[in-house]
C-alpha cells in the first residue's frame, strides 16, 4: 500500500476511534422523570410515571430537589429528591401564553421556558424563549412577576428599565456571584445583556449584533462579536462560561480581567476529537453547560450529535471527553455505560452541586435523564465518623461532637433541637474544625427551664474541660427556633450570631390554640393558660437587645411552608429586624415545604457561620 493511503487510513481511523472516546470513571445513566410519551400527566405521582413533551434547562434547587423546564408544556416542574414525585411549580399545564404576573405562580401562563436559575436569596427565576422576557417566583409569596422584557420581540432599552426593553428569544440566564446581576443569552441579537437586580436597569454586556467569530482574549464589550451565545454557567471561581450555538465553540469570561478565552471548539461544526485537545475537537451546536462541584469538568449539551461531552480542565491542555450518547440519535436504553444510551437533541444540563450528578433534559425522547459517579464530587463524612462525647448536666442529656483537629479558638454551633437531623452545614462545619453541642430541652419551647438548663450548659462546655468559644452560633430548626432565639435575646454578649431554619418565632403561629395536647405542653412550658396565651410575649417582640448588639441572624425558611408560614414567623423577623438596623440575611426557598432543613448545599451557612464569629475576633 502506498504510503499515502496508509496515512490516509490511518487518519480515517484515529477519527473514527475519537467519536468513542472512553467517559471520565465511573458514571451510570438513568431516567428520573418521563415515560417517553410526549404529553402533561402525572403530577403528584412518581417521575418516571409522568409524562413530559420537550424538557430543556434542568438544575437542582437548593433543597436538593431537581427543577426543570417542560418546555413544551410551558410549565416549571421539579421532582422530589426525597420520595421522586413529579409537582408542577410554575405555568398551567399545556396551555401557552403570556399572563398571571401578580398572581399565583401556578395559574400563569408560560410560552417555552427555556432555563431556570435560583438566585442566592432563593427566588427562582427563568427565560420565556417565545415571550421574549424573563420572569420570577418570589419565594416569599409565590407570587410571579416580569423582570425584563415586555413579551415583544426585538432590541431595545439599553440604558433603562428592564421591565420596558425588548429582546429577540432570549435562551439562557445565570448570575454573577454575588448575585447582583442577571447574565441573558439574548441570542436573537447575539448579545449577553446584564441586568442589575438593584437598579432595575439592564444593558449590553457582550456583543455586537453580529454573528461573527469572537477573537480569542477579546474585551468584554458591546463591541465584540458573539456568534450564537447560547448557554452560560459559573464556576467556583465566579467566572462564566459560554457555549456558542452557531459558533460552536466554548469560551471562558474571566470576570476579573474583563476578556473572553477560547477554550473548546474549531468553529466547524463536527463530531470529532474526543479524548483530544478540546479546541481541536469540534462540536455540533451545543446548548446547555454546566459545571462539576470541583470545576474540573465543563459538561456540554452537545445537542445535534445527541450526546454529552466534558471539557476536562484536569489535563493540560485541556481535553474534549464523551460523556453519554455515541452521536446517534435514540432513545437509551438506560445501562451502566452511558456511551450506550442514545439520546435525541438534548438541551439542558445541570449539576448537583455535592455528589457531583449529572441531570439532562433529554429533549426529544421527553425525558430527564441522570448520570451518577461521574468525578468532582464531595464526599461528606457522616456526624457518626466524628468523636461524640455523651454526658448528662442537671439530669438532662447533652453532648459534644468534636472535629478531627479544631479550628483556633473552639468555634462552635449550638444545635438547640434535633441533633442529627438535616445535619449538611454541622458536618461542613466540623470538617473546618467547629464542635457541634446540644442539650436536651424537648417540649419546652425555649420556656424558662430551658434556658435554665441552657445557662448551665453554656458554663459546663466553654469551662475547663471543653473551652469552646465564649461566643457560640446559636442553631434552631423548627421549633428550635424559641430557644435559640430566647437565650440569645437574654444574652446577646455571649453570642456570635443565631442560624435559625423554618423557625418557630410565635407560639400562636405553632403550636397554637388549634394544636390540642402540644399546645397545651406549650402553653404549660411557660406558665400559660388558655386564657392568659395572649399575654405571651416571644422572640418578634423582643428583638432590640439583638439588634442594638449587632448579633448577625440568618434565616433559611421554605416559601411554601404550611406547617410554620414565613409570613407568620421569618416575615415578620425579617421586617421589624431590619427596621431595628439589624444584621439579617434571609434565604427563602421557593416552592419549598417545611421539610427539608438547610441547604442541599450548606456552603451559604458554613461561609456565614464563619463570618460572624471571625467578626467577633475582630471586634
Amino acid at each position: 500500500m502506498p504510503v499515502s493511503s496508509r496515512s490516509f487510513c490511518l487518519a480515517l481511523l484515529v477519527s473514527a476511534l475519537s467519536a468513542f472516546a472512553i467517559p471520565a470513571p465511573g458514571g451510570e445513566i438513568s431516567t428520573v422523570a418521563g415515560t417517553g410519551e410526549r404529553g402533561f400527566d402525572g403530577d403528584s405521582g412518581p417521575g418516571k410515571q409522568a409524562e413530559l413533551n420537550n424538557p430543556f434547562g434542568v438544575i437542582v434547587g437548593p433543597d436538593g430537589d431537581v427543577y426543570f423546564c417542560d418546555t413544551g408544556n410551558h410549565v416549571i416542574r421539579k421532582i422530589s429528591r426525597k420520595s421522586g414525585k413529579i409537582t408542577t411549580v410554575a405555568g398551567t399545564g399545556g396551555v401557552k401564553g403570556y399572563a398571571g404576573d401578580g398572581g399565583p405562580a401556578t395559574e400563569a401562563k408560560l410560552f417555552e421556558p427555556y432555563e431556570l436559575r435560583f438566585h442566592p436569596g432563593g427566588d427562582l427565576y427563568w427565560v420565556e424563549m417565545q415571550n421574549h422576557l424573563i420572569r420570577k417566583l418570589d419565594a416569599r409569596t409565590g407570587i410571579v412577576s416580569t423582570v425584563a422584557g415586555t413579551g415583544e420581540q426585538g432590541f431595545s432599552g439599553d440604558g433603562g428599565p428592564a421591565t420596558k426593553a425588548t429582546f429577540n428569544r432570549p435562551h439562557s440566564i445565570v448570575f454573577d456571584a454575588a448575585g447582583e446581576n442577571l447574565f441573558i443569552c439574548d441570542i436573537g441579537n447575539q448579545r449577553i445583556r446584564r441586568l442589575s437586580l438593584e437598579t432595575g436597569i439592564v444593558e449590553t454586556w457582550c456583543g455586537n449584533g453580529k454573528k461573527d467569530p469572537t477573537p480569542d482574549g477579546a474585551k468584554i464589550s458591546p463591541d465584540t462579536p458573539l456568534k450564537g451565545p447560547r448557554a452560560l454557567d459559573r464556576d467556583g471561581k465566579g467566572d462564566l462560561w459560554l457555549a456558542l450555538r452557531e459558533g460552536n465553540e466554548v469560551y471562558r469570561i474571566d470576570m476579573k480581567a474583563g476578556t473572553l478565552h477560547h477554550v473548546a471548539g474549531t468553529g466547524e461544526k463536527g463530531f470529532t476529537g474526543n479524548g483530544g485537545p478540546a479546541k481541536k475537537a469540534t462540536l455540533s451546536g451545543p446548548k446547555g453547560v454546566a459545571i462539576s462541584p470541583d470545576d474540573r469538568m465543563i459538561y456540554l449539551a452537545d445537542t445535534e450529535s445527541h450526546t454529552v461531552r466534558a471539557i476536562d480542565l484536569s489535563k493540560n491542555p485541556p481535553t474534549l471527553e464523551l460523556i453519554a450518547g455515541d452521536g446517534k440519535k435514540g432513545d437509551g436504553p438506560d445501562a451502566p455505560d452511558p456511551l450506550k444510551c442514545r439520546m435525541a437533541r438534548l438541551h439542558g444540563v445541570g449539576v448537583d452541586p455535592i455528589t457531583g450528578d449529572l441531570y439532562i433534559g433529554d429533549s426529544e425522547t421527553n425525558k430527564i435523564r441522570k448520570i451518577t459517579g461521574l468525578p468532582g464530587g464531595k464526599s461528606p463524612k457522616k456526624l457518626g465518623d466524628f468523636e461524640t462525647k455523651r454526658f448528662e448536666i442537671g439530669g438532662r442529656k447533652a453532648l459534644v461532637t468534636a472535629p478531627e483537629k479544631a479550628a483556633p479558638g473552639n468555634p462552635w454551633m449550638w444545635r438547640c433541637r434535633f441533633y442529627g437531623a438535616f445535619p449538611a452545614a454541622d458536618i461542613a462545619l466540623l470538617e473546618r474544625g467547629w464542635h457541634i453541642a446540644f442539650i436536651d430541652v424537648a417540649n419546652e419551647f425555649g420556656g424558662p427551664k430551658a434556658m435554665a438548663a441552657f445557662d448551665e450548659f453554656y458554663a459546663h462546655v466553654t469551662g475547663d474541660e471543653w473551652k469552646l468559644h465564649p461566643k457560640p452560633v446559636m442553631e434552631g430548626f423548627s421549633r428550635g427556633g424559641l430557644p435559640a432565639m430566647n437565650w440569645a435575646i437574654a444574652n446577646p454578649d455571649k453570642v456570635a450570631g443565631v442560624y435559625i431554619d423554618a423557625p418557630v418565632l410565635d407560639i400562636h403561629s405553632w403550636p397554637k390554640p388549634s394544636g390540642g395536647k402540644i399546645w397545651q405542653t406549650c402553653l404549660a412550658a411557660h406558665g400559660l393558660t388558655a386564657e392568659t396565651a395572649d399575654t405571651w410575649k416571644g422572640p418578634l417582640d423582643n428583638l432590640k437587645a439583638l439588634a442594638s448588639s449587632g448579633v448577625p441572624i440568618l434565616s433559611v425558611c421554605g416559601g411554601a411552608d404550611p406547617v410554620v408560614p414565613f409570613a407568620e414567623n421569618s416575615g415578620i423577623l425579617e421586617m421589624r429586624y431590619q427596621k431595628l438596623g439589624g444584621d439579617l440575611t434571609v434565604i427563602v426557598k421557593a416552592a419549598c415545604d417545611h421539610h427539608p432543613h438547610s441547604l442541599h448545599d450548606p456552603t451559604p451557612i458554613v461561609e456565614w457561620a464563619e463570618r460572624v464569629v471571625a467578626d467577633q475576633a475582630g471586634n
